[in-house]
């Protein structure tokens, strides 16, 4: 692997976590206003999303 592509990937991994890391301080703020997400209402929701079943068929999504 030449050196262009090193730096091509380190980039890109730096990029990558600043992304995940400005996504972890949007998520602290908002469990400091507002208190933390439901864990079954984020399940429902990101089956929802991503088309996968939810035990219950909770989101209009059964199982």
């Amino acid at each position: 692997m030449n050196g262009v592509m090193v730096v091509v990937r380190y980039a890109k991994r730096a990029e990558r976590q600043a992304e995940r890391d400005d996504l972890a301080e949007l998520i602290a703020d908002f469990d400091k206003a507002n208190g933390p997400a439901d864990p079954e209402a984020v399940a429902a929701k990101q089956a929802m999303l991503t088309g996968a079943a939810h035990p219950g068929g909770v989101g209009g999504v059964s199982g």
